[in-house]
């Protein structure tokens, strides 16, 4: 059952982040617009399944899945600002190598077991990881006939690329101590109903507090004016399905495994960046990017 919920979770995720990437700007507030429609989305989503499901709620709940909640919450900030600096072709496989510290950290807290080829995957998705992260062919550099110009440009545009990175890295690193906490917290304590229930409204009041600061910020934004955002709205529609199919595969199945297979929605992206985005690669990247799904698929058999 968990692969049915895992392989549509991949379908979903990889629609969202596609999607997410062609709206995200540099426009000085664009992660809080992402942040809010996603968790004011998520909100209200949540007590219409509440409240179907009968699922029971209190606030012991919330205060147990908080720190779990907040962690993902800061993951998605540092994947919406990596979105705007990197191409997702190279940001999604990059971040949703995750998986590596959510198999090591289940491996030595939660004795599950994995093989040889795991534990080979996992070093080679970090040596991967290494290689295209200090990759100076996703520069750009501005011809301009001034030489010094142009390495100043050249010099700005990779230390732009590296703080896309370290953001991305900063989503690796959260997000797969979240996927831990999550079988965790399954397994321990809550229901994957209450999980996602919890989930949902803690990420609806950090997206009510963003939308309020972005109003504040820009009086004359209407976050309700659909013809301007129908984008996000779409968005926010897939990444908030893919929420409840994903927590749904980590309690039908062990998060060593279920997390590395969810995170192979990096292919999904890869393929509609590349048809929806026009983004290119170089060959060395391609080859690294296979290394990293290669990396995922093993770690996910």
């Amino acid at each position: 059952m968990w692969l049915i919920f895992a392989t549509i979770t991949v379908l979903l995720w990889g629609t969202s982040e596609t999607i997410f990437k062609k709206v995200s700007t540099i426009e000085k507030h664009s992660v809080l617009k992402l942040i809010s429609y996603n968790g004011i989305m998520l909100g209200i989503c949540a007590l219409i399944f509440m409240l179907i499901t009968r699922t029971q709620m209190n606030l012991e709940i919330i205060k147990t899945y908080l720190p779990v909640a907040l962690i993902y919450i800061v993951s998605m900030f540092c994947t919406y600002k990596a979105m705007t600096l990197v191409k997702v072709s190279i940001l999604s496989p990059l971040q949703n190598s995750s998986c590596a510290i959510t198999t090591i950290l289940c491996i030595i807290l939660l004795r599950q077991e994995v093989g040889i080829p795991q534990i080979i995957a996992i070093a080679v998705i970090i040596i991967a990881m290494i290689l295209l992260s200090i990759n100076k062919d996703e520069v750009l550099r501005l011809e301009s006939g001034d030489k010094e110009a142009d390495e100043r440009n050249a010099k700005r545009a990779y230390l732009l690329y590296l703080k896309g990175i370290a953001f991305a890295l900063g989503y690796w690193l959260l997000d797969g101590i979240g996927s831990f906490m999550d079988d965790y917290t399954l397994e321990a304590d809550l229901s994957a109903e209450q999980v996602i229930i919890a989930y949902s409204l803690i990420y609806g009041v950090i997206g009510i507090i963003c939308a309020i600061i972005v109003k504040y910020k820009e009086r004359d934004y209407k976050f309700i004016k659909i013809k301007d955002n129908k984008l996000k709205l779409l968005g926010t529609l897939v990444e908030t399905a893919g929420q409840y199919t994903y927590i749904y595969a980590f309690a039908f199945g062990d998060a060593a495994i279920a997390s590395p297979y969810i995170a192979a929605y990096s292919i999904v992206t890869v393929i509609l960046s590349r048809i929806f985005l026009k983004e290119k690669l170089k060959k060395k990247q391609w080859i690294l990017i296979g290394l990293i799904l290669v990396g995922l698929i093993t770690l996910s058999i």
